[in-house]
C-alpha cells in the first residue's frame, strides 16, 4: 500500500471551512482506481491541514497525480490554504483498527 501526504497552511480559526472545501476532494478521489481510503486532518485552532490518501499500488498513486494535484489545489484555494508540500511513500507498517470507525465515531472519539 502507498499513501499520499500533503501538509496545509490554513487561515486561522478557518478549519470547518477547510473541512468543507475538501470533502469534495476526497470524494473525487475516491472514484479513482487503485484508491483505499483518505482523510483530511486539521488542527482545531484551524492553521493546518493535512491531506492523506491510500493507495493500492503505486502504479495507481502515480495514476492519480494529476487529478490529485487539481483536487487539492481547488481544495486549497476555496478554503484560503496554501499547499506546503506533498510527499509520497510506502506504506512500511499497518496496525489495523483495533475498532470499527463506526465504533469509533459513536464513542465520539471521531470527529
Amino acid at each position: 500500500m502507498f499513501a499520499r501526504v500533503s501538509v496545509y497552511e490554513l487561515d486561522e480559526g478557518r478549519a470547518s471551512e477547510a473541512m468543507a472545501a475538501f470533502s469534495p476532494a476526497i470524494e473525487r478521489l475516491r472514484d479513482l482506481e487503485g484508491f483505499v481510503d483518505g482523510y483530511f486532518l486539521v488542527e482545531r485552532d484551524g492553521v493546518q491541514g493535512v491531506t492523506l490518501t491510500f493507495w493500492e499500488s503505486r502504479d495507481r498513486m502515480e495514476r492519480s497525480r494529476v487529478t490529485a494535484a487539481r483536487a487539492r489545489s481547488e481544495a486549497a484555494k476555496e478554503a484560503g490554504a496554501n499547499v506546503i508540500s506533498t510527499h509520497e511513500y510506502e506504506v512500511g507498517l499497518y496496525a489495523g483498527p483495533t475498532r470499527s470507525r463506526a465504533d469509533l465515531l459513536g464513542a465520539g472519539n471521531i470527529s
